[in-house]
């Protein structure tokens, strides 16, 4: 786990590398994208590619966005606000109810330890958690996680009383007593265990099932795929750079951030490369497919009524960039 992760985190978004101008560019001047994401390592390749020079060695200015309310990140990416976001897999099925034509072209990376469920003290084990409050942000990718969770100690949704809590706002849930126990990831992992709180469970656990991954817009898809091209390019240019160079991409981020340069670390996140995203990007029956884990989600958010209608995974998942 990461330490020393500030223990409060800004609401005012953090925006660098200001758009000089909208569209493809004009004039030869460099395209734009407008990028959102909330508080997770995996989304940091875009500030890394900004400091780096990559997005503008492809003729690329991006405008970063930190978030800390992701129901709020997923309204404005909705309302028009940006052309991409940084999402998890799940959650972007799940929007499609509403907005069919979001369409994710990368895989950012896969949680492997990066989320947990956690719980205050008196709370030690996944079976003690039956009849308790736990905190999750309902119709979310999290609610399959917690699920697999459940199952694999012989328990169900039934057996919890949900509350619905953003991943940012459970260590204070946590410490004030409002839930038992509940999903988060990093930072808040590591504040809420500062704060008293235990790791019951990770997703160590359930490999491939929580991608994290970049969406756009249908509109911009179909007008901007040369922009989008030079943002995939440069994406993956600067997750080379991180994965080469562990502790140059922290301190680049951390700077970003305006974070001390030990708050910053890829454990438990596993980013995923250019040629990571191909396979990910083929059909499978496991979870290294992420046509297949999509599926999954589709399957549990029908079932959930989280979606009402069917939608298909091969449109979502646009792979026209990966090469």
């Amino acid at each position: 786990m990461r330490l020393g992760w500030p223990q409060i985190l800004s609401l005012i978004p953090i925006t660098v590398s200001i758009a000089s101008c909208d569209g493809e560019g004009l004039m030869g001047a460099p395209a734009t994208l407008r990028f959102g994401y909330d508080d997770w390592p995996g989304y940091y390749p875009a500030l890394i590619a900004a400091e780096r020079g990559y997005f503008a060695e492809e003729g690329l200015i991006v405008k970063a966005t930190k978030r800390d309310d992701t129901d709020a990140l997923f309204a404005d990416f909705g309302a028009g606000d940006y052309d991409a976001i940084g999402a998890a897999l799940g959650d972007i099925v799940d929007l499609t109810l509403v907005h069919p034509d979001f369409h994710i072209i990368l895989v950012t990376d896969i949680s492997e330890g990066g989320d947990a469920v956690l719980a205050r003290p008196g709370v030690e084990t996944i079976e003690d958690l039956r009849g308790k409050a736990f905190g999750v942000n309902l119709g979310s990718f999290a609610e399959l996680f917690v699920l697999t969770v459940l199952k694999s100690h012989g328990l169900s949704m039934a057996d919890i009383r949900l509350v619905h809590t953003d991943a940012a706002e459970l260590p204070a849930k946590l410490k004030s007593g409002e839930v038992d126990a509940g999903h988060t990831w990093e930072p808040f992992v590591t504040q809420a265990q500062d704060e008293g709180a235990r790791v019951l469970f990770t997703s160590a656990a359930t490999p491939g099932l929580i991608q994290a991954v970049v969406a756009v817009r249908g509109e911009v898809l179909r007008e901007r795929a040369k922009a989008l091209g030079a943002f995939v390019k440069g994406w993956f240019k600067a997750v080379d750079y991180w994965k080469a160079h562990p502790d140059q991409g922290n301190t680049l981020a951390a700077r970003v951030l305006k974070v001390g340069p030990n708050t910053i670390s890829l454990e438990g996140i596993r980013l995923t490369n250019l040629q990571d995203n191909i396979q990910l990007f083929k059909a499978g029956e496991t979870t290294r497919s992420t046509y297949y884990t999509a599926r999954l989600y589709v399957d549990f958010f029908l079932g959930s009524g989280g979606l009402t209608r069917k939608p298909e995974v091969e449109q979502i998942l646009e792979p026209r960039f990966l090469n």
